[in-house]
């Protein structure tokens, strides 16, 4: 039988109703109008209209393209299933300060992502608390619209070469 361990869960974060509406209150009123549109390289993560399916089909389409031009397409696939997890919040602050935000919005995120721990519990057994320095909370309101953020600069290199990803859930409001 395999023993369980708490580095075997993974924490999702359970924030209250109030926190989760400041959360969206600040996606919509602030940080989706000031991300440009030409900076977001996927049209469809975690957006209202993108699904993963609409994702797949589209880099079906995108390869089948390449297919009728090219003899072979070679695809590099990467498991981003733990993409929240490695955010840098130092790096991923100094791009929010890349946009046109007010300073109380990007003083409100620091305040969101600083100071953050988790602890597990399985039946009465307590882990210890562990402080957390990197990553994005799953599960908040906020979470989808900070990795755009984070991974709006990743591109192809070539003009040749074509960058889709899928990360999770579509984002939905």
């Amino acid at each position: 039988m395999h023993q369980l361990f708490f580095s075997d869960f993974r924490l999702i974060s359970v924030t209250p109703h109030l926190s989760r509406i400041a959360e969206k209150v600040i996606v919509r009123r602030w940080l989706q109008p000031a991300i440009p549109v030409d900076n977001i390289l996927d049209p469809l993560a975690f957006k209202p209209s993108g699904s993963i399916t609409a994702a797949l089909v589209d880099f079906t389409h995108q390869l089948t393209k390449m297919l009728e031009q090219n003899d072979y397409v070679r695809c590099l696939m990467i498991d981003f299933t733990k993409a929240f997890d490695t955010v840098d919040d130092v790096i991923l602050l100094h791009k929010l300060s890349q946009f046109s935000l007010p300073a109380f919005v990007i003083n409100w995120i620091c305040s969101f992502l600083s100071g953050r721990s988790q602890q597990c519990k399985i039946n009465e057994l307590l882990s210890d608390v562990i402080d957390i320095g990197l990553s994005i909370v799953q599960g908040s309101g906020i979470g989808p619209t900070l990795y755009i953020i984070m991974k709006n600069d990743l591109c192809s290199i070539s003009v040749i070469n074509d960058c889709h990803g899928v990360v999770g859930a579509p984002w939905i409001y």
